[in-house]
């Protein structure tokens, strides 16, 4: 009998032990419990939330604001120095309006009802009111698909009625049953569970043909690791994992019966935890933790959006934690390895100092940046090119390429199995993914130029390792001519016109100093209408109006939607508000190719003639008198994102080599 009872007791403890940390979890489960240590690590002295090492962010907050409520507690709690999460947040309002951003705007309404305040009246603005200034007439609100997801979620959490953008976004699904960012474009796990989620706060039935199909896509795309990722070859991550969960949820599906090789989407996300309690971006990759930890409590939580605030729930009383500082990530770490010595190989010192040496002339090459792609083909290596990134779309052979994943989400297990003899990797890499390729015994050289002149001494850099100094040399004097072509004319200007350089509308982000478009506008005998912007940021519509610009120049294939029109350029042209500007009225708002000022390869150079013949005419030959819209479909939304990874990355971009 006793024995009996023993074996009683066993299986009691076998069942309800798995049980106390089944999905969803809760508050007090340790997971939980210790990402909301790490997120309280996150807070800034003025109340905001921001990475270490950085200032609070907008982002950062709203994101932690969301996990704060979906953990059941109340973010008036959450304080610094007297100053709480919800003190930060009402700060938040003057910027929204100013910056009147669609998503932005979406996610103010979204956290105040999360924080449980109202989103008619938060500091004397209706933000409501403010995001149904958004709303088209076709139901679209904001520009985009994902503008729209946002959009619909808010809408859904300020009890107002969403039924026309409900059918528009019904309209936007793809045959596969997923949705991607804009018309026309893709589909991909992110967009089509913040889809997912809009439909269902929006109303949509969760047996409905919408909904199964796009629940049929998520199957279709989950990953041989049980999570997600965002597209193409690029490793599974936190934040798409987060989306999905929280998309299973709302359908009413149980995310940890989403398997793959006996692997579940909260396996996989639950694996990104760190002993800290911070979640990890990739396996291998901690960028933006803070954010990532945000992302992922709600998740775990079984919390879709909108999330509501909880009125019956009991606040958890956390003792004060050390705030110790963290290595901040992505930081470059200076290399103490030294070049093995022998007088025959090649030795390369890279762009972060570290020295490299090769016995041989690599065969097989990994590039993980287009720029690296660009430098690799216009040498002759095309055929020595074995893997690229995603976002490598230049020249058109290379699309029959290896792909191994984004930048910093490089699909590693793909990279190690091309058996690369070089790897070219680049900054947006992150010093993690490089050091962990390198301890896998690959051997890396990492290129971060900040000026043309980089580029020019990246394409000599490359050429040594590769075996094609003399091509290369001969590239870069070539390359060397056609710019001081450029500055012999420029030089000598009285009046330089000011010209901004835009990569994105709602909201609208330009180029500031530091950037490659700002040297561009500069040799070529321009002046930047916002030096004093550092890398790229936000800027109000007001304020643009302000500066009046002589000339913008409008980033090409970013946002492709009905007709084959860039929706960017016809945003700025057709908006009733910046008629009056100078460079609208004047015809002198230019298309200018995505790829060629935003990378730092050969083609920068070409960036450069087309940028002196829009802002001088009367000095250049193959000038335009009038921009026009042009099919460019493919890869500019991923340099748009790629731009404002790197703005958040710009003040380590000048760490000591």
């Amino acid at each position: 009998m006793k024995r009996n009872y023993l074996l009683l007791v066993l299986l009691a403890v076998l069942i309800v032990v798995p049980l106390a940390s089944a999905f969803p979890y809760s508050a007090s489960d340790p997971e939980i419990e210790d990402a909301l240590m790490y997120l309280e690590s996150c807070q800034q002295i003025d109340g905001g939330f921001g990475e270490e090492g950085r200032e609070s962010n907008p982002a950062t907050t709203t994101w932690a604001v969301l996990a704060i409520t979906a953990a059941g507690e109340n973010p008036d709690d959450w304080e610094v120095a007297g100053t709480s999460a919800t003190d930060y947040l009402e700060g938040l309002g003057e910027e929204t309006l100013r910056i009147e951003g669609t998503a932005e705007t979406a996610k103010m309404v979204i956290t105040i009802v999360a924080a449980g305040k109202d989103p008619h009246d938060f500091h004397g603005t209706d933000f409501v009111v403010e995001l149904e200034k958004k709303l088209k007439p076709n139901g679209q609100l904001g520009d985009y698909i994902y503008t729209t997801n946002w959009g619909i979620i808010a809408l859904s959490a300020a009890g107002e009625a969403t039924l026309t953008p409900v059918a528009w976004l019904k309209g936007q699904q793809n045959p596969d049953g997923g949705f991607g960012w804009a018309e026309g474009t893709e589909s991909d796990s992110d967009d089509t569970a913040s889809a997912l989620m809009a439909l269902i706060a929006g109303g949509e039935e969760k047996n409905s043909p919408a909904v199964k199909d796009a629940l049929g896509y998520l199957k279709s795309v989950q990953m041989e690791d049980g999570g997600f990722n965002f597209g193409g070859s690029s490793a599974s991550n936190s934040a798409s994992d987060a989306w999905v969960i929280q998309a299973l949820v709302a359908a009413g599906e149980d995310p940890s019966l989403w398997t793959k090789n006996g692997r579940s989407v909260v396996d996989h996300l639950l694996s990104h935890q760190a002993a800290d309690g911070h979640f990890k971006w990739t396996a291998v990759l901690s960028d933006n933790p803070c954010r990532m930890t945000a992302s992922a409590i709600p998740a775990l939580l079984g919390e879709p959006f909108p999330i509501f605030p909880d009125a019956d729930a009991s606040l958890n009383e956390r003792p004060e934690i050390a705030r110790t500082a963290l290595p901040t990530p992505g930081t470059t770490i200076a290399s103490t390895k030294e070049a093995i010595p022998t007088e025959e190989g090649i030795t390369i010192t890279d762009d972060f100092g570290y020295t490299v040496f090769m016995q041989d002339v690599p065969e097989r090459i990994v590039s993980l940046a287009p720029s690296n792609t660009e430098i690799l083909f216009s040498l002759g290596l095309g055929e020595k090119v074995v893997g690229v990134t995603e976002y490598c779309n230049y020249p058109p052979e290379v699309e029959s390429t290896e792909k191994v994943g984004g930048y910093s989400t490089v699909n590693i297990e793909k990279v190690v199995a091309l058996h690369p003899d070089l790897v070219v990797a680049a900054f947006g890499n992150t010093e993690q993914v490089i050091d962990h390729l390198r301890n896998l015994g690959l051997t890396i050289i990492s290129l971060n130029p900040q000026s043309i002149e980089d580029v020019l001494r990246n394409i000599e850099l490359v050429g040594k390792a590769t075996g094609k100094e003399a091509e290369a040399n001969a590239m870069t004097r070539d390359l060397q001519q056609r710019i001081d072509a450029v500055t012999e004319k420029t030089a000598s200007l009285a009046e330089r016109p000011t010209v901004a350089h835009i990569i994105w509308y709602d909201p609208l982000w330009v180029s500031g100093e530091n950037t490659f478009q700002e040297e561009l506008i500069e040799l070529a005998g321009g002046q930047n209408a916002f030096p004093k912007i550092e890398g790229w940021e936000i800027i109000g519509l007001e304020e643009f109006i302000t500066i009046d610009p002589d000339i913008i120049l409008v980033n090409e294939g970013t946002g492709m939607g009905a007709g084959g029109k860039d929706l960017i350029y016809e945003n700025i042209v057709g908006d009733a508000r910046l008629q009056n500007l100078q460079a609208v009225k004047g015809g002198r708002v230019y298309l200018v190719n995505t790829d060629m000022v935003d990378r730092g390869g050969p083609r920068i150079v070409d960036a450069l003639e087309m940028v002196a013949a829009d802002i001088h005419p009367e000095l250049f030959t193959g000038a335009r008198e009038t921009a026009a819209p042009t099919s460019t479909p493919g890869f500019g939304i991923v340099a748009v994102f790629s731009i404002i990874l790197a703005a958040a990355l710009i003040r380590m971009r000048r760490a000591p080599r």
